[in-house]
C-alpha cells in the first residue's frame, strides 16, 4: 500500500494521470473486433496474392509439417512469424525502460513479454493472412516511429525540465485521485490499527 501511495504521489507531482493509458486501448477494441471479423470473411481479399500469401484471407503455409501440434496447426505461416517477431520487439521497446517490479501473487512481467508474441503467433497460425500482415506492418511502423521520435525529437532536457516545473506548481487533484488517495489512507490506518 505504501508503495501505491509513493506512485500515486509521484503521479501528481509529475503531473500525470495513471488512467491516461487506458483510453487509447479501450478506443481500439471495437476496431480489433472488427479486423478479427472481416479478414476471414472479405471477399475482396479471397484469392488475393501478396508476397508467398496466395489468398489473404486464409492462412499462408510455408512449410506443411505432417502432423498436428495442438493449438498452432500442421503448418507453418510466416506472416505470423514476423508478426510476432514484430509484437516481441514492440513490447521489449515499450516495457524494456521500464523497471518490472515483482509483487506477490502477480506474475512475472518479463515472462508475460515473452508469452503475449508465443500466444499470438499461435493463435494467427490458422487465421487469415492478412490480419497477420496487418499485425506485422503495424508493428513495425510503430517501431520506427518510435525510434524516431526516441532519437530525434524528443528532447530529455525539456522533459526533466518541465517534470520540475510540474513540482513546484500547486497540487490539483481530481475528485477521482483525492478519494483514492482517502482510501488508500483509510486502508494503511485499518492495517496499523489491526496490528496493534
Amino acid at each position: 500500500v505504501k508503495r501505491q501511495q509513493e506512485t500515486m504521489s509521484l503521479y501528481s507531482r509529475a503531473g500525470a494521470n495513471p488512467m491516461s493509458g487506458c483510453v487509447p486501448a479501450l478506443i481500439q477494441l471495437p476496431v480489433f473486433y472488427a479486423l478479427f471479423s472481416f479478414f476471414p470473411v472479405a471477399f475482396v481479399l479471397r484469392d488475393k496474392s501478396f508476397l508467398w500469401a496466395d489468398d489473404l484471407s486464409s492462412y499462408d503455409s510455408i512449410l506443411d509439417l505432417g502432423f498436428n501440434i495442438p493449438f498452432y496447426g500442421d503448418h507453418v505461416s510466416l506472416f505470423p512469424i514476423l508478426a510476432s517477431v514484430a509484437i516481441f520487439f514492440y513490447t521489449k521497446m515499450t516495457t524494456g525502460q521500464q523497471p518490472m517490479p515483482q509483487q506477490p501473487g502477480m506474475p512475472n512481467m518479463k515472462i508475460i513479454m515473452y508469452l503475449m508474441p508465443l500466444m499470438m503467433l499461435f493463435f494467427f497460425n490458422n487465421y487469415a493472412s492478412g490480419l497477420s500482415l496487418y499485425y506485422f506492418i503495424s508493428n513495425l511502423l510503430t517501431i520506427l516511429l518510435m525510434l524516431v521520435i526516441k532519437n530525434y525529437i524528443i528532447d530529455d532536457k525539456k522533459i526533466h525540465a518541465k517534470i520540475e516545473e510540474n513540482k513546484k506548481k500547486p497540487k490539483k487533484v481530481s475528485g477521482f485521485s483525492a478519494r483514492l488517495q482517502k482510501a488508500m489512507e483509510e486502508a494503511e490506518k485499518q492495517k496499523k490499527a489491526r496490528r496493534r
